[in-house]
């Protein structure tokens, strides 16, 4: 596929840099609430595909310096909030179970990805990109439902889409032509708004149970 570039470079670099912020201080806010609240904020296989997209793309086939910076910022992250996963998951699964697991997640999304690479010629990563992208915005929507909101804050919620968004016009001003990357990034802001109004009403009712509590309490 021909890149295209329908936006100036100067706006381009600027969604580039918005993109690597917006997810950093993404990644840093579920370490910071996973600690407080003793749980991954984070659904397993999407922490499973992040590491091992960041590690292709930092290590073995890196396309761009910045980009190559950005992803082992991101993969040194991931493996904290991995950590993070199997320290607090220990109560509910022992490690005979829980680590082979994650193995073999890794090593799934692995080949998943240089599947993809192979077959679609895609040497920036940008369909396991979105796809991952996609795929972790879903699983976040069932992760209230797992966990009520442990780990995770509204913050989370709003740079990951504001991140996302900026990543998905760059994309389109690259790639207009796609329509499979054009309906990735829709469907993903799509669930990330979806996620957004979850936690705004999840937070609403915990509010005004707390609100009720108060008279009980006094009395």
């Amino acid at each position: 596929m021909e890149m295209q570039h329908l936006l100036s470079n100067q706006m381009e670099l600027f969604l580039q840099y918005g993109l690597a912020i917006f997810w950093t201080v993404t990644y840093i806010l579920i370490i910071i609430q996973g600690f407080k609240d003793r749980a991954c904020g984070m659904p397993l296989p999407a922490i499973c595909a992040n590491i091992t997209w960041e590690f292709l793309f930092a290590f073995v086939m890196p396309f761009h310096p910045l980009q190559m910076i950005v992803s082992l910022v991101w993969l040194l992250l991931d493996c904290v909030i991995l950590f993070q996963a199997v320290y607090f998951a220990k109560p509910k699964y022992p490690p005979r179970l829980l680590l082979p697991a994650i193995f073999s997640l890794l090593v799934i999304a692995l080949l998943l990805h240089v599947g993809m690479i192979v077959e679609f010629h895609d040497q920036e990563g940008k369909y396991t990109a979105f796809g991952i992208n996609l795929m972790m915005s879903i699983l976040f929507i069932q992760l209230p439902f797992k966990q009520e909101l442990k780990g995770q804050t509204i913050y989370i919620a709003y740079y990951k889409m504001i991140g996302t968004l900026c990543a998905s016009v760059l994309c389109y001003s690259l790639y207009p032509d796609s329509f499979l990357l054009l309906l990735l990034c829709l469907l993903t802001t799509i669930a990330d708004i979806v996620y957004i109004v979850m936690i705004h009403r999840a937070l609403h009712m915990t509010k005004g149970s707390n609100a009720q509590l108060v008279p009980t309490l006094r009395a």
